[in-house]
């Protein structure tokens, strides 16, 4: 792939923060500790499944946790608070610059560095876990990205990585009214531009985890911030049995 591509992602995702959309004061300054507040609290109400990644990770046979696609790094803080020797990359400079900030505010320690999903500049076998949320399914060839993942996990170390479902009720919503997401160009299933976004269904998951001794997926996540007021609305029996049975989020639980 074109470094260039690379280039024009890293422009687009530098102009989106995707997190802000669980901020209730829009003129929070960017960056400040009242910013970081508001998007922890909306962000851990609504992934409710994070400590069952927690869990996952903690029987993993170390410490040292990769973070592919870090954003603001709020996920990996988490990881860190539970006792993980964190790493994170992310190819947008903006989130690198705000990940950090992130850190030096609530006085937490972190390897964050600008880097490539599909690329990954660390050697073979460094990690006992990675974790990736919602990034490789925007990066151009995302069986590429968990093939990284693989190859710099240790023997038994394990991976959670979520994707987004084309067979989820989300993505059907968006499809049939022509609803954008962030951008009119997402419903388009190939992008061929910078800003990319693919959905994959359940065996295409597995698939690209083929080289790994186990995987598990799992389907999560009926719908969040962007339906507030059906969230608000949904009883929480009806929100997980929708989760499950359509959710927009596919997780995979890999060993290596």
């Amino acid at each position: 792939m074109d470094e260039k591509v690379f280039d024009e992602i890293d422009e687009y995702w530098s102009a989106q923060r995707n997190n802000e959309i669980y901020l209730k004061n829009k003129n929070l300054p960017p960056g400040s500790s009242g910013y970081f507040d508001e998007i922890e609290a909306g962000r851990y109400r609504y992934l409710y499944y994070l400590p069952e990644i927690l869990a996952w990770f903690k029987k993993a046979p170390g410490a040292r946790l990769l973070e592919v696609g870090c954003g603001m790094g709020l996920d990996l803080a988490f990881f860190v608070r539970h006792g993980f020797e964190g790493y994170g990359i992310d190819l947008a400079k903006t989130h690198v610059d705000l990940a950090k900030k992130y850190f030096l505010l609530r006085e937490l320690k972190a390897v964050i560095e600008q880097g490539n999903a599909e690329k990954l500049d660390f050697p073979d076998e460094s990690f006992d876990a990675v974790y990736s949320f919602g990034v490789l399914h925007h990066t151009p060839n995302t069986a590429k990205g968990i093939n990284e993942i693989g190859r710099v996990l240790k023997p038994g170390g394990r991976a959670a990585v979520m994707l987004y479902h084309r067979h989820s009720l989300n993505n059907l919503v968006h499809v049939v009214l022509r609803l954008p997401y962030d951008n009119p160009k997402k419903l388009r299933p190939f992008a061929e531009d910078a800003n990319f976004v693919f959905r994959f269904s359940k065996s295409e998951v597995r698939k690209m985890f083929a080289r790994f001794e186990q995987v598990d997926v799992k389907v999560e996540y009926a719908f969040g911030a962007g339906w507030e007021p059906v969230y608000s609305w949904t009883p929480k029996p009806v929100f997980q049995l929708l989760s499950k049975l359509a959710g927009w989020h596919l997780v995979a639980y890999a060993v290596k």
